[in-house]
């Protein structure tokens, strides 16, 4: 993903409450490249989460694609 959207990181103020769904939809807007994969996975401070987990204030959201292995 760090390579398709040119940076390995990047900072976003969200108001309290937002949902990480709601911050991963506010992302695909800023990066459409985003939205080609049908599902990327989510990790809030390095546990996935679902959707609509609620995000506090310094947390560290990670998106990763699919991938398989063996």
């Amino acid at each position: 993903i760090r390579d398709r959207i040119g940076q390995d990181q990047e900072t976003v103020e969200t108001p309290s409450g937002t949902t990480l769904g709601a911050l991963y939809d506010e992302l695909k807007a800023t990066h459409e490249v985003l939205g080609e994969w049908n599902r990327l996975l989510l990790a809030v401070n390095g546990e996935y989460m679902e959707p609509d987990q609620s995000l506090s204030e310094g947390d560290v959201v990670a998106v990763f694609p699919p991938v398989s292995g063996g």
